[in-house]
């Protein structure tokens, strides 16, 4: 008779072929079709335990098929809350029924209108709009101050199509349904003649009325002078432009106040001639951090105060002991009697610290509103309920038009609604048919259901993949540990499982995923894979597989689990999250796990009918891995069963206390071996060994051996109700 190990070796050097021969099987090929073109189907557990061939299957699929018969039992298992830990399945001593459990999802997942990614894109976007807005305007300002001196007559102004939306936006009105004969006749009235048409007007006169006074145009459209503004004019309207069209302040607009705040303070002799000028006094309020509604008198006793004389004004007031009135004092050289002294009402050193303060603070009332708004609208993600909720709160709704470029009469709250609850995975919806990007990406930015409840976030991991691969990641980095270094590596496993579970569920896309190392490393740590023997180009090529067809390139890799993290992911061929990927009370990748676990429960069950020993070989060889302590070998009895083998440990070993037990499998076992592939096919020697010592050519050992992993026969498994007798324990 071949020799156990032989027998062994033959099935485990090209395990790859060896599945491939299996899942060849016209049962096994016929079987597996059948589950995974249905499985999709069920979505209760009545359904599927109604299914016997679904069932049947995963069963077998998780070494459960001793207890295809306890259906009762297996439904407790599977209506387990797994995060609870005291629930049915997570309370059972065997890891087998919480795995089960784990494979599927029948309880909804949670509904999020928005995630926090989502969100902080809302909020990110929000913020560059306004960016954005900032930089257009001076783009819009610097242009018409190049191209305003090149105007010839008003028909040069009204042909330019640019020129005149800046002008008409400087002062309000609108800019799609003006009409060019009316703005003519506006630009050429004579703004002295009462019976001019400017003067004659009945709506937005006033606004009209500014518009011709603002430019130099004779009655028939020619200019007045050299230029169809003078400087001061059009600065004035560059001025009105930024003061109106931008939100908020901007960073150009800064830079041209300071100019012109340099400019003017070289000029002023009086401490009156700074409150007299109201952007002078708007500049050094906002630099210095005054109140906006300060009185002239005010500032103007201030800066004149002697700061020599402890009573002066500036030494009194104030903070109540003079303190901010002083310093602002001395931020100014005007004599008691408002005069500037040495002619210069700030020397170099004020002005640039003035300058320098308004620059830091010229937009501290933005910011601050921009704080309020953007923490508004988190806490209302937090309370509204469906998207007619969403869109009939104005600021939330403003906030959002803004964000995605959409002008407030752009589209109807009817249309706006239709895209919201667009399935963005039909190519068909409405969103996607409108091919407007604006749209499309608002849509992508909450998850609604049709009927515009909040829907399950569409991740690039299912939630309960993202917490098995979290505590997956944890086992990997303090297996086999003990005492201050498992504590350390525990430690610092718990951080990187949170990065990682903070950080998974803002990626929408392959490319981001692969773009964080960490992340791509953290979850091929907790399949069990090396992530230095993992480049990029490899990473690329795994994730362009089709999962389906055996010969992709992840089905054709050696080890199993490369094709097992790809499939962990939603992600479809064309590095989009894939609805379909996510759907099910069974995921892509859970449908990919199920698939191998029994293809190898098959092939041992085969291999177990000519030779138990081979059986319990590959056995151990599989769930080496999942060996975190002694206690999971005493947990199984298949696993014990190889170690009593290898070791020639009397069955009344099982007698003794667990933690005796657990001692003695210690002492003959180094655990951190099993991390080791060579000395893991060095243990599987010494078993097959000594298992074909202590059998010879089979019989009734052979048949124990059997009964161990569990056999045809339900009499051969532990039946639910001593399951449940020390569930209860």
């Amino acid at each position: 008779m071949v020799s156990t190990y032989i027998s062994y070796d033959i099935i485990n050097r090209d395990m790859k072929s060896s599945l491939k021969r299996v899942a060849q099987e016209s049962q096994v090929s016929r079987d597996t079709q059948y589950y995974n073109d249905n499985i999709g189907k069920i979505k209760t557990v009545d359904d599927f335990m109604a299914n016997d061939r679904l069932y049947q299957y995963t069963m077998k699929a998780h070494g459960l098929e001793d207890m295809i018969y306890a259906k009762a039992f297996m439904k407790k298992v599977l209506e387990s809350d797994l995060s609870d830990e005291n629930s049915y399945a997570n309370k059972l001593a065997d890891d087998r029924y919480r795995n089960f459990a784990a494979s599927f999802n029948f309880s909804a997942e949670t509904a999020d209108m928005q995630t926090g990614k989502q969100e902080e894109d809302v909020i990110g976007l929000y913020k560059q709009s306004l960016v954005t807005e900032g930089d257009d305007a001076k783009t819009e300002v610097n242009y018409y101050d190049s191209m305003i001196d090149q105007v010839t007559n008003v028909d040069d102004l009204l042909r330019n199509s640019r020129l005149t939306t800046f002008v008409l936006k400087s002062y309000g009105l609108d800019t799609k349904y003006y009409s060019a004969d009316h703005l003519k006749k506006v630009l050429t009235s004579d703004v002295n003649d009462p019976a001019s048409y400017v003067n004659t007007l009945t709506t937005n006169k006033s606004d009209y009325l500014s518009m011709a006074k603002a430019f130099g145009f004779n009655t028939d459209g020619t200019l007045k002078n050299a230029t169809a503004q003078t400087v001061d004019q059009k600065t004035a309207m560059e001025d009105q432009y930024l003061d109106v069209v931008p939100s908020t302040e901007t960073a150009f607009k800064a830079e041209r106040e300071t100019a012109y705040y340099k400019s003017k303070i070289a000029t002023i002799t009086q401490a009156s001639e700074i409150t007299a000028d109201s952007r002078l006094f708007s500049y050094v309020k906002t630099a210095l951090g005054l109140n906006t509604n300060m009185l002239k008198s005010t500032f103007e006793n201030i800066v004149t105060s002697d700061l020599s004389d402890p009573n002066s004004y500036a030494n009194t007031q104030g903070d109540g002991t003079g303190g901010n009135y002083s310093k602002i004092a001395a931020m100014f050289n005007f004599d008691t009697s408002g005069n500037a002294t040495a002619g210069n009402a700030q020397n170099s050193a004020q002005l640039n610290q003035t300058t320098a303060q308004y620059m830091t603070r010229y937009d501290d009332a933005d910011q601050d509103s921009l704080t309020a708004l953007t923490t508004y609208y988190s806490t209302q993600m937090k309370s509204i309920a469906n998207v007619d909720d969403l869109l009939a709160n104005q600021k939330v709704y403003g906030m959002l038009t803004k964000a995605y470029g959409i002008e407030s009469d752009e589209f109807s709250k009817a249309t706006l609604k239709k895209v919201l609850t667009s399935d963005m995975n039909d190519k068909n919806s409405y969103a996607n048919q409108t091919r407007d990007k604006r749209l499309i990406s608002l849509a992508t930015a909450f998850n609604f259901k049709p009927d515009g409840t909040p829907d399950v976030p569409l991740l690039a991991q299912s939630e309960r993949t993202i917490t098995a691969i979290a505590k997956d990641y944890i086992v990997q980095k303090t297996r086999f540990l003990s005492g201050t270094e498992q504590t350390d590596a525990k430690t610092k496993a718990t951080a990187d499982a949170k990065y990682y579970q903070d950080n998974i569920v803002k990626i929408s896309s392959l490319d981001d995923f692969l773009k964080d190392r960490k992340l791509v490393d953290f979850t091929l740590t907790a399949k069990g894979l090396d992530p230095t023997k993992v480049d990029s180009d490899m990473l690329k090529k795994l994730f362009s597989s089709d999962l389906t067809d055996p010969k992709s390139f992840a089905n054709t890799q050696t080890d199993e689990r490369y094709a097992e993290f790809v499939a962990s992911f939603n992600f479809g061929t064309d590095g989009k999250i894939n609805k379909a990927n996510a759907q099910g009370i069974q995921n892509r990748g859970e449908i990919v796990n199920t698939n191998n676990l029994f293809l190898h429960q098959t092939m041992e069950t085969e291999q177990g009918d000519d030779n138990p020993g081979v059986r319990l070989a590959l056995y151990w060889q599989r769930m080496t891995p999942t060996i975190t302590s002694a206690y999971d070998i005493l947990g199984d009895s298949a696993l014990l069963e190889v170690f009593r083998t290898a070791f020639s440990m009397p069955k009344e070993m099982s007698n003794m206390a667990i933690e005796q037990q657990a001692k003695i499998v210690e002492s003959k076992l180094n655990l951190k071996d099993l991390n080791d592939p060579d000395k893991v096919k060095k243990f599987i020697s010494r078993f097959t060994a000594m298992y074909d010592l202590d059998n010879g050519t089979g019989g009734s050992s052979a048949n124990a051996a059997l009964a161990i992993l569990g056999g045809s026969s339900a009499s051969t498994g532990i039946s639910s109700s001593l399951l449940e007798a020390l569930n209860s324990r």
